[in-house]
């Protein structure tokens, strides 16, 4: 990993806004989800606030049963192999046919080369952190959910650095993670008009 990439940590000085991460629910609505053939809005299908279930009425894709509890804790054990740099569970949480995307470009496609890329990052990065601030549930657009998940990463490799990110991590019927997209953001914020 380098100072520009998205894979893990957070680290000191990293304003996080609440000591709690802060879940949101999020409706993600795909073309059949819009209008039915008369022009009626429904059909909707995403999660309800009131529901820890993956819904389960979707006739394009077999969703799991897993919670979205089930879900993000898949996610945070992800993030804190980063910090532990135990990588021992990998196999458990991600799709054989898995395919990362790091923010500044690299792709990994399968198992075995998130397993190669995670063997050369051991050998040049230390992580400090990998903290996340929110998760927000919603459903690809073949009704399987996904997780947006906002954070703060920290490392070191010849020299510290620190930036915040977006990772979008949707899953398969199984459960698993089988498709990550991260995005960077820059760490330190400036008030151009004097708004905070």
């Amino acid at each position: 990993m380098n100072s520009n990439s998205c894979d893990a940590g957070n680290g000191d000085g990293a304003e996080n806004p609440t000591d709690e991460p802060h879940v949101a629910e999020v409706r993600l609505l795909t073309e059949v989800d819009v209008a039915d053939d008369a022009g009626n809005a429904g059909g909707m299908h995403a999660a309800d606030a009131t529901d820890s279930k993956m819904p389960q009425d979707r006739a394009e894709a077999s969703v799991p049963t897993m919670s979205w509890d089930a879900l993000e804790q898949s996610v945070r054990r992800y993030f804190a192999m980063w910090e532990t740099c135990d990588f021992s569970d990998l196999d458990e949480l991600f799709a054989q046919d898995c395919r990362y995307e790091e923010c500044y470009g690299p792709v990994y496609r399968g198992l075995q080369q998130m397993h190669r890329w995670i063997g050369d990052m051991l050998a040049k990065q230390v992580v400090d952190s990998w903290d996340i601030h929110e998760m927000m549930h919603g459903l690809n657009p073949l009704g399987m959910p996904a997780l947006s998940v906002t954070w703060t990463f920290s490392g070191r490799e010849k020299e510290p650095y620190i930036f915040d990110g977006v990772s979008i991590i949707e899953f398969n019927d199984e459960g698993r993670m089988c498709r990550v997209r991260e995005f960077e953001a820059q760490h330190s914020r400036v008030f151009p008009y004097g708004d905070k």
